[in-house]
This record gives structure tokens, C-alpha cells and sequence, in this order.
């Protein structure tokens, strides 16, 4: 694993290295393209566009893009309370290579209050109707020294129809390097229409858990 880990972290550079001769190549954005059903995509919208994105009604999320290649985050749980504030997270995602079959983006997000950083880069291979999704991050909370752990994101999309979409994500990490072979799959269907998706999903983890199967994930998503 932490082969793979290292492996993942240093095709950003790789790609950043190559001749960009199709750096201007655009694949139309359409609702959902962003994201998997967690796990980042390297897609990134048009110039002008933004969304916003519900998770389990608790979680809400609003995203522009000031450019084709850049989006700008602001998410934060639902004001059930006035310590709601304290949720209020910033992320970017930037878009720095795209060709017909081969995206990659970086991202990060920030949370001042908790002093949590997540860092991270995604690379989308494929076409968008059936691509395969490799990510790897690293969380760290500057609340405490030498606090930080490391993420591994792998996800896949298979499109039926433009309508209904199949998604699954797999999802580990460990404190630093020391990256572990369990962690959690997601098994979701996305329903897509015109400015409108919704996404229906199990998360569970790979190790025994008993009677126990999927936790539930439900996510609406609205293009502006």
C-alpha cells in the first residue's frame, strides 16, 4: 500500500512535466461530473457556472468557478444550532492538465476553526461515461504536532444511460505512512437530469462487521 500511495502522489508531476499540447481540450460538464460520490473528480465546470450539493440533509455545500479549470468551496453543516459556524470549511480544486482521455486536478480544503487541512490530487482516466478515478491526500490538524495522516482514493463510473450512472469508490489511509488494506467501499447509483442529480449509495467497511451491511448516503445536486 504505501507503494501505491507514493506511486499515486508523484503522478501530478509526471503529468505537470509533459508536453500540454491538449491542455485546452474541454469535455462539456454536466451535474454530478465534479465528484464520484465522495471522492473528487479532476472534471471541473465551465467559467460562470456553480452548484450546490446537499449530504443527507446535513451537510451543505456551494461551489463556483471562476474559470474553466477552477472551483472555489464553501461548505458547512445545516444551521441546527448557532455552532454551526464553527463547520465553515474553504476548498479549491484547480484543474492543471486535461486531454481527451487523461484529467488531472489538485484540491485542498481548510476548516479554521478545528485547524484541519485535507490536500490532495485526483487523476481521471477515460472517457467521463466510463472512467476510472485515482486519488491520494494527506489530512493534517495543526491543533497538534506531527499530526497528520495519509488518504488513498480509487473510484469507477459506468454510464447505462445519460439518465442513471453507476458509481463505486474505494477509500483507506493510515496515520502517515503507514497505510492500511482495509478501509471503506461505496456501491451508489447516480439519477441525472438536466441541472438536477441525485445519488442514492451504501458505504461500508471491507473488515467483519457482523449483521451490519451499508450506511445509508443520499446527495442531491443542483447546477446554477
Amino acid at each position: 500500500m504505501k507503494s501505491l500511495f507514493f506511486f499515486l502522489l508523484f503522478i501530478p508531476f509526471i503529468l505537470y512535466g509533459q508536453e500540454k499540447k491538449d491542455s485546452t481540450y474541454v469535455q462539456k460538464y454536466e451535474v454530478g461530473d465534479h465528484e464520484l460520490l465522495l471522492m473528487p473528480t479532476a472534471y471541473t465546470m465551465e467559467k460562470g457556472n456553480s452548484y450546490f450539493s446537499d449530504y443527507e440533509l446535513f451537510i451543505l455545500n456551494y461551489t463556483v468557478a471562476p474559470s474553466n479549470n477552477t472551483h472555489i468551496s464553501v461548505l458547512t453543516l445545516f444551521p441546527i444550532t448557532t455552532a454551526f459556524i464553527e463547520s465553515f470549511t474553504l476548498g479549491i480544486k484547480q484543474n492543471y492538465y486535461r486531454s481527451e482521455k487523461l484529467q488531472s486536478a489538485f484540491w485542498a480544503s481548510y476548516t479554521p476553526k478545528a485547524s484541519l487541512l485535507f490536500v490532495g490530487n485526483t487523476v481521471s482516466f477515460g472517457k467521463k461515461s466510463n472512467s476510472f478515478h485515482l486519488g491520494t491526500g494527506i489530512v493534517a490538524n495543526f491543533d497538534f504536532d506531527d499530526a497528520w495522516a495519509t488518504l488513498i482514493l480509487l473510484g469507477y463510473r459506468h454510464d447505462f444511460s445519460r439518465k442513471v450512472i453507476f458509481l463505486a469508490e474505494y477509500s483507506t489511509g493510515g496515520n502517515k505512512t503507514d497505510i492500511k488494506a482495509n478501509g471503506l467501499i461505496s456501491l451508489g447509483i447516480r439519477f441525472r437530469y438536466e441541472s438536477i442529480s441525485w445519488e442514492i449509495a451504501g458505504i461500508r467497511p471491507l473488515e467483519s462487521t457482523g449483521d451490519f451491511l451499508f450506511f445509508p448516503l443520499l446527495k442531491g445536486t443542483f447546477l446554477f
